[in-house]
């Protein structure tokens, strides 16, 4: 079998069905081969970086794998940083890149795209991957191929696999057996961590249940709801974990943030005597400013293969065999359904009345968009990194994509390109003016792609994320762009809105608008969302001491 052949079939038979990309030389024989191949949509972009946000998005939706295909060197390299935040953030991203080919390295003369040497490129993405390969063996190349692909969807990590010019229709050794990744399992460590994890439970008289990214990477969102539906015990979620476990279900109290949180929320987290933490990446702001605000000793931390009780660290536990366990366990116990109510996680001050025609606040818009999400909640929200982010805590999306521990500028509008061609979900789409400056005008392929997002975008013309941590700097101006208007030339519909009533009118014709539409809302310059103003208060006593 050809080498192209052999990928394409191995990336099918894993439930691929896009592929992002951006064509150059090194790769055009690879996207011959994919058209010739017919089995998979390609969905091209205008720049390197929207690829890989693309890709890691439709990854995180489907819980399967991302597909990104680019040139050698120029293109490869571009995409380094959105793969990056794939690694942090556990997304199977795959990363196919072409590359020189055999009979160029054999001669030693440079090619075009070359950094250093012909290995550059592999060299640095093997610091972004969990595995990367460069197919130029055909004895190997099926091997590593499936071996890439198992170590993605096994470790919810990016690889990545470079395939020479001149290797792409090449004749192949498909081997016989191929021996599929297996990760330890420790059956005796995983019985006992179980048992001393409900030991806990029954003894607590306030126990609280915090999900984290991973109950959603390893596919564990049904079974941790029945878990804690059997528990009937309060739940929270990391930041990084916003939308793993319903924002609607009655048991569902917010995100957690430490010292930033609403004091109800702030008192069903840290006055726990057992605070059961499932796959929750650990982080300067995964759990807030400070992190000390949570008694270490009442802490259970179960990660993909780790479980921390106190001072006993049980190994080669995999996380999808804890939650079962619990869950079948006939000794979990159950509590009365006696739970706080939904507001608790909420900010106070979104809950304030306001007028219609008032000049239009952050915390205006986090109400009107709770009210949007309550009334359509198919609508995943797509976040990128600035206030819109931190505002997001405060709304009750049952889906919420966003990079919140890499926290990397301009993943939101490609990222809902993405979550949608993979997913057929319309998104609901928050970035500020200096993200979409990155990567937003790739919204103008959303028309020959078929694809309509609601962007919702917070125009204050700076970083006001940055500003707020020196508020008398002169460094985060941005140069002001008419959004509304380019997002008619690019084949949209563009709205501008300066109060509470014109962007309840936006959204609602926005959801009647069969094209993309971009509601741009024109914010004063020092307002940001409640959540932002006390994470970074926490953050600069924290850092800037």
């Amino acid at each position: 079998m050809q080498l192209c052949d052999f990928l394409f079939e191995e990336l099918h038979s894993r439930g691929v069905r896009q592929i992002f990309g951006i064509p150059g030389d090194f790769v055009l024989n690879l996207y011959e081969a994919l058209e010739k191949f017919g089995k998979f949509r390609l969905l091209t972009l205008s720049h390197e970086p929207a690829v890989g946000f693309a890709a890691d998005a439709s990854a995180r939706i489907t819980n399967g794998l991302g597909v990104c295909l680019v040139t050698y060197g120029a293109g490869g390299l571009n995409m380094v940083n959105s793969v990056a935040c794939a690694y942090a953030e556990k997304s199977p991203l795959v990363v196919i890149s072409g590359g020189p080919g055999t009979l160029e390295k054999r001669r030693g003369i440079l090619v075009h795209h070359e950094v250093k040497s012909y290995e550059s490129q592999w060299k640095v993405y093997n610091e972004v991957v969990e595995y990367g390969a460069v197919l130029d063996n055909p004895r190997t190349a099926a091997a590593e191929i499936r071996k890439a692909l198992d170590i993605a969807l096994k470790l919810m990590r990016p690889v990545y696999l470079e395939v020479p010019r001149d290797m792409v229709f090449s004749e192949i050794s498909e081997p016989e057996n191929f021996e599929a990744l297996g990760l330890k399992v420790d059956d005796g460590a995983l019985a006992e961590a179980t048992e001393e994890i409900l030991d806990r439970l029954i003894a607590s008289r306030h126990p609280v249940l915090v999900v984290g990214v991973e109950t959603h990477r390893f596919g564990l969102r049904h079974k941790v709801v029945a878990l804690a539906e059997r528990l009937q015990i309060p739940v929270t979620s990391s930041f990084l974990g916003r939308g793993v476990f319903p924002t609607t279900h009655p048991q569902f109290k917010g995100t957690y943030l430490g010292t930033v949180s609403p004091a109800p929320l702030r008192e069903i987290v840290e006055q726990s005597d057992c605070l059961l933490l499932l796959g929750v990446l650990v982080s300067d702001v995964s759990l807030g400013i400070p992190a000390d605000s949570i008694n270490e000793s009442n802490s259970i931390l179960c990660i993909s293969r780790q479980v921390y009780i106190k001072h006993h660290v049980f190994q080669n536990v995999p996380l999808d065999g804890l939650v079962n366990r619990l869950l079948h366990s006939p000794r979990l116990p159950r509590r009365e359904n006696c739970l706080p109510g939904w507001k608790a996680g909420i900010s106070p001050e979104i809950f304030e009345p306001y007028t219609e025609d008032e000049p239009i606040r952050v915390r205006h818009v986090i109400h009107l968009l709770n009210n949007f999400v309550s009334s359509h909640t198919d609508f995943p929200v797509v976040c990128d990194t600035g206030d819109c982010l931190f505002a997001s805590v405060d709304i009750r999306a049952d889906v919420c994509v966003g990079p919140a521990y890499y926290a990397t500028m301009g993943f939101a509008v490609p990222g809902a390109m993405g979550l949608q061609a993979a997913s057929g979900l319309r998104p609901l789409v928050l970035v500020g003016d200096g993200a979409f400056q990155m990567t937003g005008p790739e919204i103008a392929h959303c028309p020959r792609h078929g694809l309509n997002p609601i962007v919702v975008l917070f125009n204050n013309s700076r970083w006001e994320m940055l500003q707020i941590f020196f508020p008398h700097a002169r460094y985060n101006e941005t140069v002001p762009w008419p959004f509304a208007r380019l997002a008619e030339l690019w084949g949209g519909r563009g709205f501008e809105v300066q109060t509470p009533r014109q962007l309840r009118s936006a959204l609602e014709a926005s959801v009647a608008e069969p094209r993309f539409s971009l509601i741009e809302v024109q914010l004063e310059r020092g307002d940001v969302s409640p959540i932002l103003r006390g994470f970074v208060e926490g953050f600069k006593r924290k850092v800037y001491r």
